[in-house]
């Protein structure tokens, strides 16, 4: 009998993403939480046009979304048919995490300014991409799809407890 213990796992895989996933998702969860029991006096202005943030972030959050779906949607393109599954996987999982951390730091200078300037309209636009972040959840249909898994490296993948060679 094989020794599994230790082994790569399809199973194992799904796992670790998820949990980098919630790590990067918790990180500014954690901080909006910290930094709205730390202010004293907030408001919410969408009209002071003394705040060049009311320009810059929204800018910055829409363009983290879209160049996060650009670059992941042009690194798993770039995942050759002819590779073997774990190198997929692994490249998938590469191109996960700059998907995630681009989110994820857009949505922490959102809640950063937040701070500095007491507008709750920051903190919406982060609890905004971290929603969004939410909804990236890596899931195994979710990885089967994108990579668009066929035959024997979907069968493969869907053996959830058999090490991936």
């Amino acid at each position: 009998m094989q020794d599994t213990k230790n082994s790569f796992t399809p199973a194992s895989y799904v796992k670790i993403l998820s949990f980098l996933h919630l790590g990067i998702l918790a990180t500014p969860l954690i901080l909006a939480v910290f930094f709205y029991f730390q202010i004293q006096d907030t408001h919410l202005s969408f009209s002071n046009s003394d705040d060049i943030f009311l320009a810059i972030v929204p800018i910055i959050a829409v363009g983290s979304i879209f160049l996060s779906d650009f670059l992941f949607r042009k690194m798993v393109k770039n995942i050759s048919n002819a590779m073997g599954l774990k190198e997929k996987l692994a490249r998938f999982q590469t191109a996960c995490i700059i998907s995630y951390a681009l989110i994820e730091g857009a949505a922490l200078f959102s809640i950063v300014i937040f701070y500095n300037t007491q507008n709750f309209a920051y903190l919406f636009i982060g609890l905004f991409l971290l929603f969004y972040l939410y909804l990236k959840k890596p899931t195994k249909d979710k990885i089967e799809h994108q990579l668009n898994l066929q035959g024997a490296q979907k069968a493969q993948f869907n053996r959830l407890n058999e090490p991936i060679n």
